[in-house]
């Protein structure tokens, strides 16, 4: 095997680069089963064609295989041979993916396509037939994640810029579909080219709903919304004189209304026309008629399918446009009480200020009573309740989207307002304690980030003259002694291995550390001393969930702190850390009553705020 042991380094970095006449006689090989050695790719390739030299990537470290080759073969022919014999065929046990090498430093990047809203069972081979009718492909590439599933989205490499620019002009009048996917095309650009502004923009539910008999007709549907594309590009280019890149409309097949993701040539003009949408709450493209979208139609044609075919005549869809003409909710008059529109942002780096969490609702609320007290405010889209997972502590909390960030801010604003009696008198109805908490919901990577933000700044150690880890709320944290079980018998089934610091069991006395035997009872405030000695474990939390969320928040985290005190301090074993660790545990500006209950009952969440937190302490201790 020495002979075909010619090092070829890792994709796409070859040096020499091969030139393109080169490039096609080697094919790159995925997803190889680690059992899998270079003679057994040997005597399966050299089927095809004399190879020139064969290589299997290995780790430097592990000298383990990557589950990667390439494979050089005398002819393109035998490359090409080899591409449609073992593509997706399975070696041992995993279905191998041969490709083409590509030498992508070397290639034009004007003529790269990237394709989103693949299907999932797309096919590189299939794609580069379907692709080669605009022009000369060099590569196509579907992408995967890290374990191998097919992922929606990947790139088409063209030979000459011309063909890929043609063909996404092609696409704005001819939209390209495959396996009844309707592909989204776009020029490639690199990371660093990439704008931060967007230029698109989203709008949804603009029109009344479309009947239900109407949505059974593919033809009704797809001649629907593609009238409506024609609609709203002639008012934006011709009235406004916008310029566009892109008008994509599609009828939601739930709600039967239509929704529009417009990109404009600049984010000037996309502001523009969003902040018209603001202004007005509704915009001036979608006021129109059936009897000009079928003028439309008749005046550019039909759209043609990739296979250049028709999806429908003039002559089969005219008696729809004249039936709907006659409707009084005709829906191309742009009538709707629900838009919503937003700019087409990353979600991780701009979070929509529309959408509000609100918290600390009364369990007996209705969805109708906090809909009619949010909808004071402004134009509510849409409104969800929900509790949180804990089947012992549910809590409801609500998500209202409202139509404008005017409507939000409002909303924001008012919502704390102590001057306006009406609203005091509705928060103490609606709120635990009359108090509301609203905040612009996140989403989950940036509240992740959030998070970790928060363990490191100010909430976690405040002093305007210096840091300092935050203290426990309690005075102190060394434990009271022993007190009697406030009902006639113990609580049954306690949980397996359970110790609570304030709690003499009868079936099972308390073995309690020598070192942190206290002196004297724990000093507390008169009010909150009586609720220590009401729930002295979490068994009694428990069973009288209930009317423990009816004390005081402050009190309810005193308790809870007091009863988490052992758990950790047989984990962490020294006092002073022990009562900063649980200081952090109940800091309401880390974790609400629900994060701290889950804790009793998830070991290893508990374990990881234990070990973040004496990180923390560690830290500031280096610090100072």
């Amino acid at each position: 095997m020495q002979q075909f042991q010619k090092e070829i380094p890792q994709q796409p970095q070859i040096t020499p680069q091969p030139n393109q006449q080169q490039s096609k006689t080697i094919i790159y090989i995925e997803n190889l089963d680690q059992g899998i050695s270079e003679d057994y790719l040997y005597r399966k390739f050299k089927e095809v064609g004399e190879i020139q030299s064969l290589k299997i990537t290995k780790d430097k470290q592990t000298q383990k295989s990557k589950g990667q080759a390439f494979i050089t073969f005398l002819h393109p022919d035998s490359a090409e041979e080899a591409r449609k014999k073992f593509n997706n065929q399975i070696f041992i046990r995993n279905n191998i993916r041969v490709k083409p090498y590509f030498n992508f430093h070397g290639a034009d990047k004007k003529a790269n396509i990237f394709i989103h809203n693949l299907p999932e069972d797309a096919d590189d081979l299939e794609l580069e037939q379907e692709f080669s009718r605009f022009g000369t492909v060099l590569s196509v590439d579907v992408h995967r994640d890290q374990t191998g599933k097919q992922l929606n989205y990947g790139y088409v490499q063209f030979e000459r810029k011309e063909d890929a620019e043609n063909l996404i002009k092609r696409i704005l009048n001819h939209p390209l579909t495959h396996k009844g996917k309707l592909l989204k095309l776009e020029q490639f650009k690199a990371q660093s080219e990439r704008k931060v502004e967007s230029t698109s923009i989203y709008l949804r539910a603009f029109a009344a709903p479309l009947s239900q008999q109407l949505m059974s007709h593919d033809i009704v549907v797809r001649s629907f919304e593609y009238g409506w594309s024609l609609v709203i590009k002639d008012y934006l280019t011709r009235i406004q004189g916008d310029q566009l890149k892109d008008c994509f409309v599609k009828i939601d097949q739930v709600t039967r209304q239509p929704w529009a993701m417009i990109t404009f040539e600049t984010f000037d003009q996309a502001k523009a026309n969003l902040d018209i949408c603001e202004s007005q709450r509704k915009h001036p493209c979608f006021i129109s008629g059936a009897h000009n979208a079928i003028e439309l139609i008749k005046k550019f044609g039909p759209p043609a399918n990739s296979d250049g075919s028709l999806p429908f005549t003039i002559e089969q869809i005219t008696p729809y446009f004249e039936e709907m003409k006659k409707d009084p909710h005709d829906i191309f008059k742009g009538e709707s009480d629900n838009f919503f529109f937003n700019m087409v942002y990353s979600k991780h780096l701009n979070p929509d200020e529309r959408l509000i969490i609100i918290q600390n609702i009364k369990e007996d609320v209705t969805k109708e009573q906090i809909s009619e007290f949010l909808g004071q405010f402004g134009k509510v889209i849409r409104l969800t309740i929900r509790k949180t997972k804990n089947p012992r502590f549910q809590v409801q909390q609500c998500f209202v989207h409202y139509q404008t960030l005017e409507d939000s801010k409002r909303a924001r604003s008012e919502l704390y307002d102590d001057s306006n009696e009406k609203i005091c008198k509705q928060r103490k109805e609606i709120f635990k304690d009359g108090h509301a908490v609203a905040n612009i919901l996140l989403s989950k990577t940036m509240r992740k980030e959030f998070k970790e933000i928060k363990k490191q700044s100010q909430n976690i150690f405040t002093n305007p003259g210096g840091r300092q880890l935050l203290q426990p709320q309690l005075q102190t944290f060394q434990m009271m002694p022993p007190m009697p079980f406030p009902h006639p018998h113990p609580p049954r089934n306690p949980p397996r291995g359970a110790r609570y610091p304030f709690t003499q069991q009868q079936q099972r006395p308390m073995q309690r550390p020598p070192a942190i035997r206290p002196t004297e009872p724990i000093r507390m405030e008169k009010q909150p001393a009586s609720f220590l000695e009401e729930f002295m474990n979490y068994q009694t939390v428990q069973n009288r969930m209930e009317d423990f969320l009816k004390i005081p928040n402050d009190a309810q985290r005193q308790v809870l702190g007091n009863l988490l005190f052992q758990k950790v301090f047989d984990i962490v074993k020294e006092k002073e850390s022990t009562k900063k660790v649980v200081g952090m545990l109940i800091d309401p500006s880390q974790f609400d009553i629900g994060d701290i209950l889950n804790m009793f009952d998830d070991v290893n969440e508990l374990q990881t705020y234990i070990d973040e937190g004496l990180q923390l302490i560690h830290d500031e201790q280096q610090a100072n």
